[in-house]
């Protein structure tokens, strides 16, 4: 038999805050279905919406699984250095996100991760769907993490050939994924030129079955959201579902292929905060790697199929 694979997830999940991004819980609902996967625990962190938000949309999500074994953690509440108000305005146009009557996380999301990886030391995956400020106030705990980490998959970055703005995760908090890709542990990143290749219709979403709780709010919220993302330009009559795209290489990786690279994360303040880079060929060693290339039609019918059939769970 095939041993599961172990993962840890890190996540700004806004499914149920009215108006947000819906990626992070397709991403979810592609590792909760598959039986291949063991989610070892999960940590919430700001981001899409604020980390009490995250938290709350979180537990509410597992509960929906029938989940809740799975342990959680509450996570960072603010970015280790800059601020957020560059995204005040966009976070204006949310609808105010229920509260969660359930039992809610004690333990911090730093925490979790570190006793998570003692627990299963050398096997544990670390997916990063957020900013990485968890991951960088773990490290900052305890340096010793680096040697009991399998590696770490972060969708993170943009690496177009001239970048000219910060992606949403970096940009939230550039100082932590700074020090997470230069770790000295396995790094894989997912850049916006990957992800952006996994974009679904708005008829697709219409499609979906409204049998699971977790289905139906997607469904719903997916059409808020691409009325946003359409009247940005971003895509057109559909979204990307990017963090669903670093989750999928867990369920198959032959689907990518990524290349040693050197990556350097802007932090400087200014307008390029945030900005990430990279040079081919340069690697400063081979713990950082950048996806170049996917499969991306192979990609788009293994999410979807994993995210249409949730329903039969």
């Amino acid at each position: 038999m095939t041993p599961k694979r172990i993962v840890y997830i890190d996540t700004d999940i806004a499914l149920g805050t009215p108006g947000a991004e819906i990626d992070d819980a397709a991403a979810l609902m592609l590792l909760l279905a598959s039986p291949g996967i063991q989610i070892a625990g999960i940590g919430s962190v700001f981001g899409n919406t604020s980390v009490a938000n995250v938290t709350a949309n979180l537990a509410r999500f597992l509960n929906y699984f029938n989940r809740d074994d799975i342990p959680l953690g509450h996570g960072a509440e603010n970015p280790l250095a800059g601020n957020l108000d560059w995204f005040k305005e966009w976070q204006s146009g949310y609808g105010q996100t229920p509260p969660y009557t359930g039992k809610l996380p004690e333990v911090s999301a730093c925490d979790l991760l570190i006793d998570t990886l003692h627990q299963f030391p050398n096997q544990l995956s670390i997916l990063a769907l957020g900013p990485m400020t968890n991951l960088a106030q773990a490290l900052q705990k305890s340096s010793q993490i680096i040697q009991l980490v399998r590696e770490v998959i972060a969708m993170g970055g943009s690496f177009d050939e001239h970048p000219s703005s910060p992606e949403f995760n970096i940009h939230c908090d550039p100082v932590a994924a700074d020090r997470v890709i230069h770790a000295g542990w396995p790094v894989t990143l997912f850049g916006l030129n990957i992800t952006r290749q996994a974009s679904f219709t708005s008829r697709q979403f219409a499609a979906l079955s409204s049998c699971h709780p977790a289905l139906d709010l997607l469904k719903r919220q997916a059409s808020f959201w691409i009325e946003r993302v359409t009247a940005m330009g971003w895509d057109t009559n559909g979204c990307a579902l990017h963090d669903a795209v670093a989750a999928a290489y867990f369920l198959d990786d032959t689907l990518f292929k990524a290349m040693p690279a050197k990556v350097n994360v802007n932090t400087k303040p200014g307008k390029s905060w945030g900005t990430t880079q990279i040079q081919e060929n340069k690697a400063e060693n081979n713990n950082i790697k950048v996806v170049k290339e996917v499969d991306a039609e192979r990609c788009r019918d293994l999410i979807w199929s994993s995210i249409s059939k949730i329903w039969e769970a």
